[in-house]
Formats: C-alpha cells, structure tokens, sequence
C-alpha cells in the first residue's frame, strides 16, 4: 500500500513538473479570438462547419481541452495544433497570397472530400467535428467557388483554375 501510495504520488509531481515544460513552444495560451476566413467569401452555414470541424486545429481560435495542460498529453497536442497551424492558419487567411490561398483551398477540399480531415484521431475526443458526407460536399463545393473567385479576381478570366 505504501509503495503504491509512493508510486501515484511520484506520478502526480512527474505530470506537474511534465506540464511547466514546452517543448514545441507556449501554445496553450489565451488565444485571439480573431475572425477566420478574413477575406473569403463563404456562407454562414459553410463558415459555421468549418469552425466546428477546422478551427480548432488550423485557427488561433483554440479551446484548450482540460488534458491539454497536464504533460504529456499537452506536448502532444501543442505539437499538434503547431504543426496545424504552421500549414494552414484560417486566423491569417487575409495575409496569405492569393496562389497560397489557391493551393490551401485546393488541399482544404481534397483532404475533405477524401476524409483526410478531420483526422481521426482527432474525431476520438471530438466527435462534434465529424463530418456528413453532405458537410464534407458543401465545404468541397465552396472551396472550388472561392477558388474560381479568387482566380477571376487575380486574372480577369476563369483560365487555369478548375470548376
């Protein structure tokens, strides 16, 4: 009883000293709490699937869950969420070129459309982000019209941007 008493007690100072340290840096911070998509044009219905299923990961608009403070589960999910947002931030939308953001929405509507995304292990501790097929068609349908958007917009013609 006492070895086991000294063993969980071990444990705990282990996970609080674990969770002072960062290693892939201070994410779990307040965020910003800044419009995603700044500059896109997207429905509110569109949006409000993207929030629930994107933004978490790939925004500044974080909810830190609980566990993402106790080491070491929070190193994994700063990784994560770094690594996310180092591919695709929807809270910096606007300073993404238009090539940039033609690519991102070109990936965005294949990794959707090919249940790429949300991943799954993600969907584990989050099934709110889970997609229907008919969620993953209507965020692949705007993806292909803001990119044809963006490319009228850059070229004054619909060449070499898919319908």
């Amino acid at each position: 009883m006492k070895k086991a008493l000294i063993s969980v007690l071990a444990a705990a100072i282990a996970a609080a000293g674990g969770s002072l340290i960062h290693p892939f840096g201070m994410l779990a911070s307040p965020d910003n709490g800044q419009a995603i998509l700044r500059d896109a044009q997207i429905d509110p219905e569109t949006l409000a699937l993207v929030q629930r299923a994107c933004q978490n990961c790939h925004s500044e608009n974080t909810a830190w869950p609980w566990y993402s403070r106790v080491a070491p589960a929070s190193w994994m999910l700063e990784r994560d969420v770094q690594q996310a947002r180092l591919n695709m931030n929807l809270s910096r939308w606007q300073d993404y070129s238009p090539e940039d953001r033609l690519a991102l929405l070109s990936a965005i509507g294949s990794a959707v459309r090919n249940r790429e995304m949300p991943v799954p292990r993600y969907l584990l501790l989050h099934p709110e982000a889970r997609l229907t097929d008919a969620e993953r068609q209507q965020i692949y349908r705007w993806t292909r019209t803001e990119r044809r958007r963006i490319g009228v917009q850059e070229t004054g013609s619909l060449q070499g941007v898919p319908r």
